[in-house]
């Protein structure tokens, strides 16, 4: 899920960047310090947004930087299990499909796909039902549930775990089909 944070902290200023704007450095340092990194407590961070700095600075004995307090948001995309959430179906491979998820990528199973049994159509590189009403292919917008998330060795090895399996779930096509009835006619009004 894409959130922002509102943050305040102290921003450390090296003396190579004091003949720089303050504003100007504390984002540079701000964005070398946060952006594309995966942190705990912010998810991973897309972007520095709305920087304050404000008049108040700090100096310590025997360090030359400067601290100036600071107010910024960051843009953040977490995951968290047992979310839900709208991916696109990126790749297909024999064991399941490869969906992203903001800026992330997971796996959904070929058993989690649904409650019916999916095969591999290896000539049209899908996955389908027994009867192939329903199907799984590049570009179909899935809706997921999270199974596991391992950032372990950080988010571009993430491992991500994802299911179609439960009510409200799967590919939209499908949500779409079950929700709109069979013998209504589109653009005719009475």
């Amino acid at each position: 899920m894409y959130r922002v944070v509102e943050v305040e902290e102290y921003v450390r200023i090296p003396p190579s960047m004091l003949k720089m704007n303050k504003e100007e450095a504390v984002k540079e340092v701000l964005i070398s310090q946060y952006k594309n990194k995966y942190t705990d407590a912010f998810g991973l961070v897309l972007d520095i947004i709305d920087i304050k700095v404000e008049q108040e600075n700090v100096i310590v004995i025997n360090d030359p930087k400067i601290y100036f307090k600071t107010r910024f948001k960051i843009l953040s995309f977490t995951i968290d299990r047992r979310e839900v959430m709208l991916g696109i179906v990126k790749d297909i491979v024999d064991y399941g499909a490869f969906v992203l998820i903001g800026p992330f990528e997971g796996l959904v199973n070929i058993a989690q796909i649904s409650d019916e049994k999916f095969t591999f159509n290896k000539e049209k590189k899908r996955l389908e039902n027994a009867d192939k009403t329903k199907t799984v292919e590049i570009g179909d917008k899935l809706y997921v549930k999270v199974g596991t998330v391992s950032m372990r060795d950080g988010p571009a090895k993430a491992k991500i775990s994802l299911s179609c399996r439960g009510p409200g779930l799967g590919n939209l096509k499908w949500i779409e089909e079950i929700q709109t009835p069979k013998n209504s006619k589109k653009g005719r009004s009475k």
